[in-house]
């Protein structure tokens, strides 16, 4: 086939940055791309098109950006489809424009910006499709009345840098527009009336327009939407009253003007995320801007703001992540500012900074810029230093100090380093490394059913096309999934390894394994089965309807390695540079030779390196090194080296380099001002009927990164004389063909020397010549001469990388929050309306009773079983632009798009995940099918979120057991108890959050402040219980109103209902039928203070995160610590499998947070306690609504849960050494 073939499937193509100056270099084989939608051809140094580009009747998108255009080409007009042009830096006029250029209906973005634009192009106002138009950065003096009165539908519109001094009254017709940029123009006579109209706008930048304060327009308090404000470079002596008066404002630039001061009423922008105030006349920022607390980045550099001038109130700004406060008058910085736990970028630079307060060490920042910290003239000493390093190392001793205080202290009774907490033996300590079985299968594999096969290439398993299952090789050996899937939902696989009768020993040995690990994927109980060729069983000929075909040979390689004659192809490399080494491909023959640069010549058995007399010792060293791993990762270290010095060149050199030519003299013939051709990274994109080839985006200054390949995509790497297609491991075989035959024509398509050549290299086998086109991948590092070789062979040569390895971060800013306000009455009972507003109609509910989902009753609303899994199907409305508009209306015109769906998937905390499997395979199908797309929720017992919550109205009850299904109903209608039952009415954070939660039926889990349902059976008639709705002292209203509710719609007619306060109980049936009258509660003072702390180091770095108000039983996890404060106690509780670094960073952390508790609440000192899961004591367990038995963790971990717990045993009858004591009071 061949190549020219593929060029009518690409739809997108990236040119950008090579060099098509004349129509001689332009690609002629673009004209065969009939279907071409996008073509990129920025920076290529064009000047002129060829006339063929008229004739892509297809494309859609073109970019001409940077390059040398002095006029609109001709044939541009013949783009009937083209919707995008970017002419953007070039020296276009606007007489250099057809007019038949904007009689394209469908020409939406015009990009005409940097040109040599002296007016608005002739018949512009013809495109009526605009959307976005940019002339910016032009000569424009005016703007034409009518221009405007046909591009109704611009979006964006950027006039800056041009000489506007007016605007036209037909902008009022620009009603869509949400973007209007007009910075650096002499607007001195522009009263922008206008934007009165303009209700969509959003953005509005009018920097260095000759603003005053009687000019800014007053008018812009009429826009709602207006979010975005510069009004820089303006020398406006105030802040407009107008701008106090914008409630959407996010982003505010005031920079370069002569403001004093910012008044109170600052506090006028609730939305406020980014101000910007640098170079003003500021001394102090008002308290009330401390109210913008969604504020996330400060810029206040040149200005003469003192310590005074930053308010107490800077910690309320919690989201601030930038505070930029360069060339000031600060001393120092508030403490509260260095306990932002948001703080990211920290600039102080050209400031009068005396020290810097203790708690800078809370900072985790990425960019902290002191550059001097100042002294006063007396303490100045010859020679000390006041960069940064100095305020490091002050800092450092400083807690060094600290540190040594702190030990002496624990030394007296509080704590001691060399005790262990509930530490566990050596050989425990070693985890088993997890095998992550994505490295071998794909994750979605085995939940369709069908026939899934894989071949074994190089020890791992390759999936084959569908086309392909049956079909297998003498050689080869292949694992074979059989995927069913039952009308119940249930999933069962079969799954088989065929070895070849020719197959290889490591095939054979890797098929068995990887079926193994197949099976523990999936996590299957059936067995793997194997089948040799010849000697098949029926089971598994019956999957291919008996028709296996088997063919001679392998397809695949060994993963051994095989003795035979590798060819490496002849190559000859020019090197240069001595920061980064860089290698170019040049001609095989004695002219390409200069006495600048090292050459080395790569014939296979034979490495030459050549090095000119003018080279650079550092590139020649470079070289050396590069060859040397060349050799050695690639041929084993079997390759001759030879260096050559310039002079002293061998006749067998000459020879394999085509010969001397006759008086022959090596000159400098390449430039003085060579620069290395600019790599260029493509992506090969492959849809269903076409091919798309766009560039790779780099990261700022251009450097190619080994990140930017992804093993499932292919590349091809474009370095003028030499491409390569790279090859990721997961890549489809398909596009592996694709990528081949479009690198040929991307070779043929842009003018090269005659020796560019295309080189393949597979993912994890990639060459040294590839590597070197990318920053610091396998590059030559420095040498360490302090290291010895057994140190380098363990850890590696990057010290960087060791030293990054051995710190081990930490991150407690969570310790040093508030606890989160309470959320008033008032404001649930508004947030509960809010969310109910919306809801079209009432849920659809069903629960999953014998295996499928049925229908739940209606009188079942807000009833809820721990072993039982429910699904609610909810319609929302979405939120209307018209807000005119009456619920009438809203019911007569709502249409599908206007609403969306969500399905919440609520599970107890004893059920299995049956039902939530079953959904996925079967249900969820069937709801698709008849409600369109919507969203899942999953939600667990007692971690559901506030709007499913709002939904029931506070009336949300959890019974222990199951549900009696309609069948048992029908039996029995009517269920005698046979115990009394008890039931805990609870709230936290907001009451929208209230939940009736069943617990066990005693009264010392009373408690004054609560409200509790109470039903002791009676076996009297048609009576069958009393039950008692019990009212604590301090219950508030409410609340009592509520559990009357409550139980109201619980029970029946067969129960009779009493409300008794406390205080009042009957003694014959309420304290007898919880038992006995036992001591209870009086208060519930640790609900006022309680908060719970997660700490862990999952993420490589020891973190606290704080689990808000809401928490429950199962928000303690078996692999972490958690600290518990209750107000009186902060309990350090440690789960089974929490590892020995946890422990005592977390016991680190509980101290640190007592210590800073005691500064903030002195009237409440705290003690520390320590507990483990399943001893955890009442104090613990009643901060947690309805507190039960833990669920059941695997097998493994009861036993060293049980070992710790043994441990502790031992370590209380041990006899106490006399120095060290327990923190654990």
């Amino acid at each position: 086939m061949s190549p020219s073939i593929l060029l009518p499937y690409i739809y997108g193509l990236d040119l950008s940055k090579n060099e098509f100056g004349n129509d001689q270099q332009f690609p002629i084989s673009l004209q065969e791309m009939c279907n071409l939608r996008w073509l990129e051809l920025n920076r290529t140094n064009v000047n002129r098109l060829p006339e063929f580009i008229g004739t892509l009747k297809s494309l859609e998108k073109l970019s001409l950006s940077h390059n040398n255009l002095r006029d609109v080409p001709f044939c541009l007009n013949n783009l009937t489809s083209l919707r995008s042009l970017s002419l953007r830096d070039n020296h276009v006029s606007h007489t250099q424009i057809s007019a038949r250029l904007f009689n394209n209906p469908d020409l939406s973005i015009l990009d005409l910006s940097h040109n040599n634009l002296q007016a608005f192009p002739k018949d512009i106002e013809n495109a009526k499709g605009l959307i976005v138009l940019n002339l910016s950065s032009n000569q424009i003096e005016q703007i034409p009345s009518h221009v405007f009165v046909s591009l109704f539908e611009l979006v964006h519109l950027n006039l800056s840098d041009n000489k506007i001094d007016t605007l036209p009254a037909q902008m009022r017709r620009l009603t869509s527009l949400q973007v209007l940029i007009l910075n650096n123009n002499p607007l001195i006579h522009a009263q922008l009336r206008q934007l009165s109209s303009m209700n969509s706008l959003e953005t509005l930048h009018l920097s260095n327009t000759k603003r005053t304060l009687n000019n800014v327009p007053a008018i812009l308090e009429q826009l709602p939407n207006l979010s975005d404000l510069d009004l820089s470079a303006n020398d406006l002596p105030a802040v407009p009253d107008v701008v106090y008066k914008l409630k959407a404002l996010k982003r505010l630039n005031l920079n370069d003007n002569q403001i004093s001061e910012l008044t109170g009423q600052s506090d006028s922008w609730p939305q406020l995320e980014i101000l910007q105030i640098c170079r003003n006349k500021l001394r102090s920022l008002p308290q009330q801007l401390m109210r913008c607390t969604k504020l996330r980045r400060l810029y206040l550099n040149s200005n003469q703001i003192s310590l005074y001038g930053l308010p107490r109130g800077i910690f309320n700004l919690e989201k601030l992540e930038v505070f930029s406060a360069a060339d000031n008058n600060l001393e120092t910085i508030p403490d509260a500012l260095c306990r932002l736990g948001s703080l990211k970028v920290l600039n102080l630079n050209k400031n009068k900074l005396l020290t810097l307060p203790e708690a800078i060490h809370f900072l985790q920042l990425k960019v902290t810029r002191i550059r001097r910290l100042n002294k006063p003239e007396q303490r100045n000493s010859p020679g000390s230093g006041g960069s940064s390093e100095t305020v490091l190392r002050g800092m450092r001793e400083t807690a060094k100090r600290k540190h040594a205080l702190d030990s002496n202290t624990s030394n007296n009774g509080h704590y001691n380093d060399n005790e262990e907490i509930a530490g566990r033996r050596w050989d425990e300590q070693i985890e088993r490394p997890q095998l992550n079985y994505s490295e071998f299968f794909d994750g979605a594999i085995g939940h369709i059913a069908g026939i899934t096969c894989w071949e074994i290439e190089n020890f791992l398993p390759k999936q084959l096309e569908r086309q392909l299952n049956g079909t297998f090789y003498t050689g080869d050996c292949y694992i074979i999934l059989h995927t069913m899937v039952e009308l119940s939902g249930n999933t069962d696989w079969n799954i088989f390894f065929w070895i070849g009768q020719d197959a290889t020993l490591d095939k054979q040995a890797c098929a068995a394994m990887h079926a193994v690990n197949l099976r523990n994927m999936l996590g299957a109980s059936c067995r793997t089965q194997r089948e040799e060729q010849g000697d098949e069983s029926d089971e598994f000929l019956t999957l291919f309807n008996h028709h296996l075909r088997v063919i001679d040979g392998a397809r695949t390689e060994t993963g051994f390695w095989v003795v035979r004659d590798v060819e490496h192809p002849t190559r000859f490399y020019r090197a240069s540079g001595t920061q980064k080494l860089h290698v170019e491909l040049v001609p095989i023959e004695a002219t390409s030779l200069d006495s600048r640069y090292v050459f080395f010549l790569d014939i296979g058995p034979r490495l030459y390196i050549w090095n000119g007399k003018k080279c650079n010792s550092m590139t020649k060293a470079k070289t050396r090194l590069f060859v040397e791993k060349l050799n050695k990762s690639e041929r084993k270290g079997l390759s001759e080296l030879i260096q050559i010095n310039q002079g002293e060149e061998t006749d067998k050199f000459w020879k394999e380099l085509g010969g001397k030519p006759q008086d022959f003299q090596v000159t400098s013939h390449v430039a003085n001002d060579f620069v290395p051709s600019r790599s260029i990274l493509y992506k090969v994109d492959l849809g269903q009927e076409f091919i798309e080839l766009p560039q790779v985006e780099l990261e700022p200054g251009g450097f190619l990164k080994k990140e930017l390949l992804h093993t499932r995509n292919i590349y091809i790497l474009d370095c003028h004389t030499e491409l390569f297609v790279w090859i990721g491991k997961k890549s489809a075989r398909l596009v592996r063909m694709a990528a081949t035959r479009l690198a040929c024509e991307l070779l043929s398509m842009i003018q090269r020397p005659p020796h560019a050549v295309i080189t393949k290299t597979l993912e994890g086998a990639e060459t040294q010549v590839f590597k070197s086109k990318f920053d610091a991948w396998d590059d030559v590092l420095a040498v360490d001469f302090t290291r010895t070789a057994e140190n380098v062979s363990k850890k590696g040569a990057d010290m960087k990388k060791i030293l990054q390895e051995n710190e081990m971060k930490t991150n407690l800013t969570a310790l040093f929050k508030n606890r989160p306000p309470w959320q008033t009455r008032q404001a649930a009972q508004e947030a509960l309306e809010d969310w109910n507003i919306f809801l079209l109609q009432p849920f659809s509910m069903f629960v999953y009773e014998n295996k499928k989902f049925v229908k739940l009753p209606d009188d079942e609303r807000g009833q809820f079983y721990s072993h039982d899994s429910y699904l609610f199907v909810a319609r929302y409305l979405l939120p209307s632009e018209d807000e005119s508009m009456d619920n009438s209306e809203l019911e007569d015109e709502i249409k599908d798009s206007d609403t969306e769906r969500i399905v919440y998937f609520w599970q107890g905390r004893n059920a299995n995940n049956t039902a939530w499997l079953s959904f996925n395979f079967t249900f969820k199908q069937e709801l698709i099918d008849v409600l369109g797309d919507f969203e899942i929720i999953q939600l667990i017992q007692q971690q559901e979120n506030q709007r499913f919550m709002a939904h029931f109205n506070r009336k949300f009850i959890i019974h222990n057991g199951k549900r009696r299904t309609a069948a048992q109903r029908m039996q029995t209608p009517l269920q005698r108890l046979t115990q009394t039952q008890m039931y805990h009415i609870r709230w936290c954070y907001s009451t929208i959050m209230t939940r009736c939660i069943q617990i066990e039926a005693t009264s010392a889990n009373l408690c004054s402040e609560f409200c509790y349902i109470v039903t002791v059976p009676l076996d009297s008639g048609d009576i069958i219980g009393i039950v008692y709705v019990w009212i604590g002292n301090s219950v508030h209203p409410d609340d009592a109103l509520l559990a009357q509710e409550i139980a109201n719609e619980m029970y029946n007619d067969s129960y009779t209902i009493q409300v008794i306060n406390e205080g009042n109980e009957p003694e014959n049936f309420f304290w007898v039928g919880l038992g006995d009258r036992l001591p209870y509660d009086l208060t519930a003072d640790y609900m006022r203070y309680m908060r719970l702390f997660k700490c862990s180091n999952d993420n490589g770095f020891f973190v606290v995160t704080e689990k808000y108000a809401d928490f429950c039983q199962d928000d303690l996890l078996d692999d972490d610590c958690m600290l518990l404060d209750t107000g009186t106690y902060v309990f350090l509780w440690k789960g089974p499998t929490a590892s020995i670094i946890e422990v005592k960073f977390a016991a680190k952390s509980a101290e640190l947070y007592i210590q800073h508790l005691r500064t903030r609440e002195p009237d409440r000192p705290r003690k520390l306690r320590l507990t483990v899961k399943n001893s955890e004591p009442i104090e613990f367990r009643k901060c947690f609504h309805a507190w039960s038995k833990h669920k059941n963790p695997p097998r493994e971990l009861e036993k060293q849960n049980a070992f710790s717990i043994s441990q502790q045993e031992q370590q209380k009858q041990a006899p106490k050494k006399s120095h060290s004591t327990n923190i654990f009071v």
